[in-house]
């Protein structure tokens, strides 16, 4: 979800009397575009679970199939509009439809992914490591990596050709990063890169959260004495953790609230606060932890509210974006296949006991207010379009 709610918060924040906004969207989401000053238009997709399947095999991510496809709706609908710019988040068809038809591109994408940004080496959660410790094979990853990466890459660049455009270099930065402009969802000092280019533009977390009404329990929740415990893992996480994390949380002195996603939860500790969605920053200002995928849609909205984050990722951009979190000491990782019922009470307990992580967060906090993505966004599309 993230790569439509990320659009979407720089979308809403251009002036519709300056410009025309065309927005494209996977028709699961269309209902969150309601009353609003877009032409709305149904975007076909891999479904979602078709994705998560290949992310989980290591399987490219998108078939030349599909890339095919995708330029083919990208170009029609690009003629339709022809309009000054086209921005994207995780279309990688998107700048070779927009060089085909002329039109400049952005690319939404995090910082940790820019070729400028410190590369950080990370075995992904493949059914390998599901055999052997991911601890061992990051040793071997280290050399293998590029290989992966061309192995990304590869039906991208088949497709480029096909289209009579230049390859790109075999490295998944690349793939990720590729467009007229890059636009970084992230913080400068939280995700430094080394010297990026003029067309790579930091424009802050890009939060957006639906408007979703408080459920029932709300206030009986925020006057539970006992310290919260916010569950979030979204659309993405990994499910098969939960009867070893809610078993771990059942055993601490704390209230549980849990946002399920619409997803099926296995097993519930007695008395959770649960509800299909929550307001994720609200919800995180009154817990003393999150615990979610680890992801940056999953832990920035934490960490603005000053609150730390167990990540408990399961594909490489998760694993990306939790290795960040720690680093920044806002929080700790356990991966997947390591999130035995004893790791993941440790590390909650670390967070839950030991006051530098909540120092950290709340710095981070600050740090992330004064980034206004809408403020950052207006003045690259009124310097590049206007």
């Amino acid at each position: 979800m993230a790569h439509f709610t990320r659009p979407l918060a720089l979308a809403q924040s251009l002036d519709p009397d300056r410009y025309d906004i065309v927005f494209c969207s996977p028709g699961r989401f269309i209902r969150f575009l309601e009353n609003r000053a877009f032409v709305v238009r149904e975007l076909q997709t891999m479904p979602g679970e078709q994705f998560l399947k290949h992310l989980s095999q290591g399987a490219p991510l998108f078939p030349r199939d599909v890339i095919r496809r995708y330029v083919h709706e990208d170009r029609h609908l690009i003629s339709e509009f022809r309009p000054n710019m086209v921005v994207g988040d995780l279309r990688p068809s998107l700048a070779i439809s927009a060089s085909l038809e002329n039109v400049p591109s952005a690319v939404i994408t995090n910082a940790y992914w820019s070729p400028y940004a410190k590369r950080r080496a990370i075995v992904p959660s493949i059914p390998i490591t599901r055999l052997v410790s991911p601890r061992i094979l990051n040793t071997i990853y280290r050399f293998t990596e590029p290989l992966a990466h061309a192995f990304q890459v590869g039906g991208l660049n088949a497709v480029r050709q096909e289209f009579g455009l230049p390859r790109l270099s075999l490295d998944a930065r690349a793939m990720f990063t590729d467009g007229t402009h890059v636009l970084y969802a992230d913080v400068p000092e939280f995700v430094p890169t080394r010297h990026p280019p003029s067309n790579h533009h930091y424009v802050g977390t890009c939060q957006w959260a639906p408007p979703i009404p408080k459920p029932d329990w709300w206030e009986q929740m925020r006057a539970d004495p006992r310290p919260k415990v916010l569950v979030a893992m979204g659309s993405s996480g990994a499910l098969r953790i939960l009867p070893a994390l809610l078993s771990a949380l059942s055993k601490l002195p704390v209230a549980v609230v849990i946002a399920t996603s619409g997803r099926p939860i296995p097993s519930v500790v007695s008395n959770a606060y649960m509800a299909e969605l929550l307001p994720l920053e609200e919800t995180a200002r009154e817990a003393r932890v999150v615990v979610c995928h680890g992801g940056s849609p999953g832990s920035y909205p934490a960490i603005s509210s000053g609150t730390p984050v167990l990540g408990i990722p399961s594909n490489a951009d998760q694993q990306l974006a939790t290795v960040v979190l720690a680093e920044n000491g806002a929080g700790l990782g356990v991966r997947v296949e390591d999130a035995s019922e004893r790791r993941l009470a440790q590390a909650i307990e670390k967070l839950l006991f030991k006051p530098e992580f909540r120092r950290s967060a709340q710095a981070w906090s600050s740090v992330f207010q004064r980034y206004d993505s809408g403020s950052l966004f207006r003045r690259f599309v009124d310097e590049k379009v206007a």
